[in-house]
C-alpha cells in the first residue's frame, strides 16, 4: 500500500555482493596515468615496469677508509712477518674515473666510496695496518674482494627496479632517484566531489556563517584523502529534487565520482535516489544493505561514474564509506594487489553478537604485551563521539556470535590510527 510519508523501502541486499558489483561494474575502466617529480612521488601507485639503465654501483668501489692492495702479497703476512707495500697516492670518491694503476708491492689510499685502482683486488681497513713514512705493513693474510663494493652490486643494469601496481615508498623514490629517473609515471589520483543533503545544514550555515555546519564532509574528506584520493567538498544541496539533481550533475562533471552524504533514506524529503535516476542510466544500482549500521548506503551509475549515497547518521555514513568508498578508490588508484588500510589481528575483549544483520563493528585497539586488544565501541550511529573513541572496525557475519578473547581481523581507519594505540 502506498503511503505519502514513505518515498522507498529499500530492498536490504549482501553488503559484500553489492561491493562486487560496484566493482565490477567499472573493472573495463582505464585509470589515467601522469608523469610526477621524484619529489611528490611517495604514496603513488606506480604504472609501469621500472627498469635500470645502468649499474649500481657503476665500478668497483671501497666501503671502508683503507688502503687497496693486490691480496696476493699477504698469503703469508703474520705480526711477526708482515707484508709491506709503498703507497702511491690516494683516492676519494669524486675522484671517479681514475686511471691510477698498482703493481704487487704497491698500496693506494682509498676512503669510503672511492674507486679501486686498476690492480687492486682488495681493501684493508686503514686500523689494520702500520704505517711507516710512504709505507704501509699489514700483519694477515687479506682475502680477494674484501672491503669492495663490486660494479653493480646492488643493481644490474637492465634489472627490474620496480614493478607497477607498487605503492611507492621513500626508499622506492630513492632507487628511481639513484638510476638518473627525476619522474615517476604513477595513476592519477581520484577526483571525489563530496555533496551533504540538508537544508538544515544551509539555514545553520545562514545563521553563522563563520562556523563549519557541514562537519561529516570534512570527515569523509579526511578520510578519502589519506586512502590516495583528491577530495573536494562541494556544499550543502537543499531539500528540493531539481537542486538536488543539478548539483549532483555539476559534481560529476568535475571528478570521477560523487560522495552524497544524507537524502539517500526512506524520508519525504530524501531526493537523491530520485535525483540520480533522473541523472541518467543505470540510475540507482543498490540501495540499501544488510548492515548495520548503514543500512541504506547505496549506489548508483550515471554515464559510468558512480554515485556513493552515504546515511545522514556519521556512523552510517562511516560504515557506507569503507564499504563502496574505500575499495572504489583503491581500484580507481591502479591499486592491483595488497590494501591501502592497515589491517591486524586482535583478541576481542568481550563477546560480541551480531544480530541478523552483517555488523559494522567499531572498535579501540590497545596493546596488551605481545598482542593487540579490540574493545567494542558502543554508541549511537548519530553520534561523533563513537568514531572518535574508535580506532578501526570489523565486520561479523549474520548471526554470529563470537566469545570474549575470539580472534578478529581489524581495519584501522587510516595510518593515522596507529599513533592511537596504546
Amino acid at each position: 500500500m502506498k503511503r505519502p510519508d514513505i518515498r522507498r523501502l529499500p530492498k536490504r541486499g549482501d553488503p559484500q555482493e553489492a561491493q562486487c558489483k560496484l566493482l565490477q561494474g567499472l573493472a573495463s575502466k582505464v585509470v589515467s596515468t601522469e608523469s610526477v617529480a621524484l619529489a611528490v612521488a611517495v604514496g603513488r601507485v606506480l604504472a609501469s615496469d621500472v627498469y635500470s639503465n645502468l649499474n649500481i654501483p657503476a665500478y668497483d668501489k671501497t666501503f671502508i677508509d683503507g688502503y687497496a692492495i693486490n691480496p696476493l702479497d699477504t698469503c703469508s703476512a703474520t705480526p711477526s712477518k708482515p707484508a709491506a707495500f709503498t703507497v702511491i697516492g690516494k683516492l676519494f670518491p669524486a675522484d671517479y674515473p681514475t686511471d691510477l694503476q698498482v703493481t704487487r708491492g704497491e698500496a693506494v689510499y682509498v676512503a669510503t666510496g672511492a674507486p679501486i685502482p686498476t690492480g687492486a683486488y682488495a681493501a684493508v681497513k686503514v686500523e689494520e695496518t702500520r704505517l711507516k713514512c710512504d709505507r704501509i705493513e699489514i700483519v694477515r693474510p687479506i682475502k680477494s674482494g674484501e672491503g669492495i663494493i663490486p660494479l653493480g652490486d646492488d643493481v644490474k643494469q637492465g634489472a627490474l627496479l620496480l614493478s607497477h601496481g607498487r605503492v611507492l615508498r621513500p626508499q622506492d623514490v630513492g632507487l628511481l632517484a639513484s638510476v638518473g629517473l627525476c619522474k615517476a609515471e604513477v595513476y592519477k589520483k581520484p577526483v571525489v566531489a563530496i555533496l551533504s543533503g540538508g537544508d538544515e545544514l544551509i539555514k545553520r550555515s545562514q545563521k553563522d556563517p563563520e562556523k563549519i555546519p557541514n562537519n561529516y564532509a570534512l570527515v569523509v574528506r579526511g578520510l578519502a584523502e589519506e586512502l590516495g584520493a583528491t577530495a573536494v567538498v562541494k556544499g550543502i544541496m537543499p531539500d528540493v529534487l531539481e537542486l538536488v539533481e543539478r548539483q549532483i550533475n555539476e559534481a560529476l562533471a568535475e571528478a570521477d565520482f560523487v560522495i552524497t552524504i544524507g537524502g539517500s533514506s526512506v524520508g519525504m524529503k530524501d531526493f537523491v535516489p530520485d535525483a540520480v535516476n533522473r541523472l541518467g542510466k543505470p540510475g540507482v544500482v543498490v540501495q540499501g544493505i544488510n548492515l548495520r549500521p548503514g543500512a541504506v548506503s547505496g549506489f548508483g551509475m550515471v554515464n559510468e561514474k558512480p554515485v556513493i549515497m552515504l546515511p545522514g547518521h556519521i556512523g552510517s555514513c562511516i560504515a557506507g564509506f569503507y564499504f563502496f568508498v574505500a575499495p572504489l578508490i583503491r581500484q580507481l588508484s591502479g591499486l592491483e594487489r595488497g590494501d591501502l588500510q592497515p589491517h591486524l589481528s586482535a583478541e576481542l575483549a568481550e563477546s560480541v553478537d551480531s544480530g541478523p544483520q552483517f555488523r559494522f563493528l567499531f572498535v579501540a585497539l590497545n596493546r596488551a604485551r605481545d598482542k593487540f586488544i579490540a574493545a567494542p565501541v558502543e554508541g549511537g550511529s548519530s553520534a561523533l563521539s563513537t568514531i572518535v573513541k574508535a580506532n578501526g572496525y570489523a565486520i561479523i557475519p549474520p548471526h554470529k556470535c563470537l566469545a570474549k578473547n575470539a580472534n578478529l581481523n581489524v581495519f584501522l581507519f587510516g595510518k593515522l590510527e596507529t599513533s592511537q594505540v596504546t
